[in-house]
């Protein structure tokens, strides 16, 4: 089984629609949706909204179904020096919780710079936590064809995880300059924490939707953001490889 996740309805509308035999489950809480496409049995669920809410619901997710991977899915900004646009593609290579640690007069201070790790047992993890990298080194090229397919263009990099979203280029480029993150979002970091609890490899994949600069939502196209995302999640599928290479 392949379990496949975002954050909201409006982010899986083409997905579920390409769902067969279609059937709806309530685990702690959290309600499951199982089905088969393209070959593949999937289990699909809807997180919510930010972290805690992602961490949870992945949480139910895993230890429910024990899939052979997790992939998540969905929009994100992209930082400047990223060269992304709206509608590009975004891999993610690595998850940062990126506004975990300590403000202070001369900036900010990651968990690592405080010495506290997020956790320790026989590795201790911080703010940066892993993707499976079997599944991003087989997904990569897959992507990549379907970007020039489709006149778009895929950048592979970390990702960014935060709380409160960025509304200015100045902080934006200080969260990019200390991450050398491409993408932001509100669940990332989450999800690859519940992943590597679990032992459950993950492929996260985002669709972009707006810059991260000063807010301008005119600027902005979520439907095409989601779109891109959902789309290159269905030509992954259709590629006919195992979930986890």
């Amino acid at each position: 089984m392949l379990a496949l996740l975002a954050a909201v309805p409006e982010e899986t509308n083409l997905i579920r629609q390409s769902l067969q035999d279609l059937q709806h489950h309530s685990v702690l809480g959290i309600t499951l949706m199982t089905g088969r496409l393209a070959g593949h049995e999937i289990c699909l669920a809807h997180s919510g909204i930010g972290k805690a809410a992602a961490a949870a619901t992945a949480i139910a997710m895993l230890s429910n179904n024990r899939p052979d991977a997790l992939w998540l899915f969905g929009c994100g900004g992209a930082y400047l020096g990223s060269g992304l646009a709206v509608g590009d593609l975004a891999l993610a290579s690595a998850e940062i919780f990126g506004d975990e640690g300590l403000a202070t007069a001369k900036g900010f201070r990651d968990l690592a710079e405080m010495k506290l790790p997020m956790r320790d047992t026989s590795r201790q993890f911080f703010n940066s936590w892993p993707i499976d990298q079997k599944l991003h080194d087989w997904a990569r090229p897959l992507l990549a064809e379907h970007a020039e397919k489709t006149n778009s263009s895929l950048c592979s990099g970390p990702f960014v995880t935060v709380s409160t979203c960025t509304g200015t280029t100045a902080k934006a480029t200080e969260i990019e300059h200390r991450t050398a993150g491409i993408c932001e979002n509100m669940e990332g970091a989450a999800v690859a924490l519940a992943c590597q609890q679990l032992s459950v490899p993950l492929l996260e994949l985002r669709g972009i939707s707006n810059q991260v600069e000063d807010r301008d939502t005119r600027r902005w196209d979520l439907p095409a953001g989601m779109a891109a995302a959902q789309n290159a999640i269905m030509a992954l599928l259709l590629a006919r490889l195992e979930p986890r290479p």
